[in-house]
């Protein structure tokens, strides 16, 4: 008993249907993996920049504790870490995380707090910034201190928008 050109055609298609829906979920899942290692990995820097703040009193980059720069005073120049347009990272010794500041050392610093800072899902530095706009443009926007990653934008580094998955420290 043997199969018309027809049957074989149809049994294709429907495994090609299927293989199809099959990597769609796949591709799916694989983008919100991304996400919840984007946030973890947040958190996990969160952790290490409140070891950082018990030993020193300062946050990373020397700056004040729960000091929200929504007008930046001095103490607040240079107030974002990140890997493209900032002074300094949250990897570097400025940071405080993985290693003491040479220049200007950290009173205290006990560290490193964390082994390493990690690249986030999409291979860019994590950020931390004492001015994030949270809901901007909305009636819902507000500041606050975060860590976290630019999200998985196509465009580049440095976007500021509401893909960006980041750990909310303070805010208003």
């Amino acid at each position: 008993m043997g199969f018309t050109l027809i049957e074989v055609l149809v049994v294709i298609a429907v495994i090609g249907i299927l293989a199809s829906i099959v990597l769609i979920n796949v591709s799916g899942s694989r983008g919100k993996a991304r996400i919840a290692k984007a946030q973890m990995e947040s958190r996990r820097i969160y952790n290490a920049i409140f070891l950082l703040e018990n030993d020193t009193e300062e946050w990373p980059g020397h700056q004040s504790i729960n000091v929200l720069c929504t007008d930046p005073p001095e103490d607040c120049d240079n107030n974002e870490l990140c890997d493209d347009g900032c002074f300094h990272k949250l990897s570097d010794g400025f940071g405080g995380l993985t290693q003491d500041d040479l220049d200007d050392p950290y009173p205290s610093w006990d560290g490193p707090y964390i082994s390493e800072i990690p690249l986030d899902p999409w291979g860019h530095e994590y950020f931390f910034d004492t001015d994030y706009t949270m809901n901007a443009g909305t009636p819902e926007e507000k500041q606050a201190v975060v860590v976290g990653s630019y999200g998985p934008n196509e465009e580049g580094l440095n976007l500021y928008d509401e893909d960006d998955i980041f750990y909310i420290i303070i805010s208003e």
